[in-house]
């Protein structure tokens, strides 16, 4: 035979369940099968492969063209008894797809050469495609991928190579472990922090150029559980008298899977978490931490799943705090004793207080401490008994510029 085109060719491409079309070619090949020393004359394979193709999802078979001038075709077996398979015509056509053979499940093939004359090569050793399962358990980031080894290839196997794609932002496979060919047949790996979803193949390397089986696909999601369905700071105010900042969010009450968190950045520094919220409880918050030297306060609240994954934030919202008051304060000169109305308090009024720092204190006549206090609301009210006439006092305290101002003076008590 000098060229196969010379014959009738006939090709399966993978249509396996065609028995009546091809029992012509089982038996031009099993009866000289029958034919003690046949295999000798006809050279047997050197190369071959079973591998994925990763866009079909099919297993491909594929193989080094006979070097035999009579060749005629291959018989594909499958199975470890080598049942019949497939036929295939044509010393040139060197691969087959098997297109009713799942991926997902472990097959094994042999190949044989047949030429004109009816003599067959000896079977190539048993080889078969790999089967890779990878799992990602709910709420998990750990991917365990696992796969059946890959026997039969020629010259001997090197090793495995784990090739994973994770998405949104990888745009091509690339190997994160390699595997010795006598290590254990599994590897786990942390999914990126960003990514959802991550499909993972397994190639067997051999030590001949081209000889490299892949495995089919897997594609994992991450998984999460319960999601909070609403996000939002829909208020921020800034109250100048309590130089606080009052937020009002629009959250999920019925959320109870994660708690929310409120972030803050203030003139544009980098963003920091400032508080857990628990919107189940209260859909209010005061910032408290306000410097009136500060301008731009900026918010943003955020919440996971119920994985404590999946971090999404609100819309930003920003408010500018006023400058500060020019310090100063008033003081009364005499109050009545007990009236319970505003004359009956000697409550200085002060603007530009920092607050941190406010002491009060009332002496009798004789120098004695009657009345003290530190919150800048209280004052002090003297009774119907207290007794009328000049009462010292003494008040300390801190500016938002950070100056400390005493005032001393008295204050008369009329009735």
């Amino acid at each position: 035979m000098e060229e196969a085109s010379t014959y009738r060719r006939y090709k399966s491409h993978g249509s396996c369940g065609a028995v009546a079309r091809r029992l012509l070619c089982v038996l031009m090949v099993l009866v000289p099968l029958l034919r003690t020393g046949a295999q000798d004359s006809v050279p047997p394979l050197e190369r071959w492969i079973a591998s994925v193709d990763t866009a079909t999802g099919h297993i491909e078979l594929s193989w080094n063209a006979s070097p035999g001038p009579r060749v005629m075709g291959y018989h594909i077996c499958t199975g470890d008894t080598c049942r019949e398979y497939a036929v295939v015509y044509g010393r040139m056509d060197t691969t087959y797809t098997c297109t009713d053979h799942s991926s997902l499940e472990r097959h094994v093939y042999a190949i044989h050469v047949f030429d004109s004359s009816g003599k067959v090569s000896s079977l190539t050793p048993h080889f078969g495609n790999m089967v890779l399962k990878a799992d990602l358990p709910e709420c998990a980031t750990m991917v365990e991928a696992r796969w059946s080894p890959y026997e039969g290839m020629p010259g001997g196997l090197r090793g495995y190579r784990v090739m994973v794609r994770q998405e949104p932002f990888d745009v091509e496979y690339l190997v994160i472990q390699t595997v010795d060919s006598g290590g254990e047949l599994r590897h786990r790996f942390e999914m990126n922090p960003s990514a959802t979803r991550v499909s993972v193949m397994v190639q067997a390397v051999g030590h001949g150029e081209g000889l490299v089986s892949t495995s089919n696909v897997v594609s994992v999601t991450r998984r999460t559980v319960d999601s909070a369905a609403r996000c939002d700071i829909v208020e921020a105010t800034y109250d100048s008298v309590r130089n606080t900042v009052g937020l009002v969010f629009d959250a999920d009450t019925a959320f109870r899977g994660a708690d929310y968190r409120l972030w803050r950045s203030v003139d544009g520094s980098p963003w920091e978490a400032i508080a857990t919220v628990a919107p189940w409880r209260a859909t209010r918050y005061s910032d408290r931490e306000i410097n009136r030297f500060d301008s731009l306060y900026c918010y943003q609240l955020s919440v996971t799943d119920a994985c404590g994954l999946n971090e999404r934030f609100s819309a930003t919202r920003c408010l500018v705090v006023p400058d500060p008051p020019e310090p100063a304060a008033a003081l009364p000169n005499a109050v009545v004793a007990g009236d319970e109305g505003p004359n009956g308090v000697f409550l200085p009024r002060v603007r530009g207080m920092m607050g941190d720092l406010y002491e009060l204190y009332i002496y009798d006549r004789r120098g004695r401490l009657i009345y003290q206090t530190t919150d800048p609301a209280a004052g002090w009210r003297p009774s119907a008994d207290t007794p009328q006439g000049a009462y010292a006092y003494a008040l300390r305290l801190r500016y938002n510029n950070n100056d400390i101002a005493t005032y001393t003076g008295t204050i008369t008590v009329i009735k």
